[in-house]
């Protein structure tokens, strides 16, 4: 006799998948294109071919659906991977300048969706745990670990705390490589040169000699 019950459930968990999948996508579609205000419940589901009630079911409802944008967008561009198969640097300075250029690019292809994100942050402080989390921990884990390698190779103060420097190192990575292209224009020149300039003095004050 055949498990209906055994049948249906991966079915439905895999039709629920692809529906939210085609949620977030259509989400970020349309948050770029129209703004978080313009682009209406509506319009995201139309855009994925499904129920508008479904963005209720799976995420509560706009705000929420733009939380999820957000992290399934970082989850599709981001490369931690890749910055985390890069071989050990040989010093604080050069780990930290490494990690702020690798963000500055990773930035420059997220900074639509920032400028719709950052606002609401600002309207619904609710948010703001999500996306800080979002925003600082992916890459900083990364970070802290280097530093702790070159801490045990006695190239790193041992009373440095390397979490705390890795999160003001993720942040001052979102004020100059987003914030300020975003408001200041787009000088990348100088953008990576208080880059270099904010490695050296990190990497000064970390250093064992």
């Amino acid at each position: 006799m055949v498990d209906v019950k055994a049948v249906k459930t991966p079915t439905r968990r895999r039709d629920r998948e692809a529906s939210r999948r085609a949620l977030l996508d259509a989400g970020i579609a349309l948050f770029s294109q129209q703004g978080y205000d313009a682009a209406t419940t509506r319009a995201i589901a139309a855009h994925a071919g499904l129920n508008e009630q479904l963005i209720t079911r799976y995420f509560g409802g706009k705000a929420g659906l733009l939380s999820a944008v957000y992290a399934h967008f970082l989850e599709r561009r981001d490369n931690d991977a890749a910055y985390a198969a890069l071989p050990p640097s040989g010093s604080a300075q050069e780990e930290i300048g490494r990690f702020l250029h690798w963000k500055h690019d990773h930035l420059h292809d997220i900074a639509r969706l920032l400028q719709i994100v950052l606002p609401q942050l600002v309207r619904d402080p609710t948010l703001a745990p999500g996306f800080d989390n979002s925003i600082t921990q992916r890459g900083a884990i990364i970070l802290a670990e280097r530093l702790d390698g070159l801490k045990r190779a006695g190239k790193v103060r041992a009373d440095a705390d390397t979490a705390r420097v890795a999160q003001l190192v993720v942040w001052q990575s979102l004020s100059l490589s987003f914030l300020m292209r975003r408001f200041a224009g787009d000088r990348d020149r100088e953008i990576l040169r208080l880059i270099d300039v904010f490695a050296q003095e990190m990497g000064a004050g970390l250093a064992t000699g």
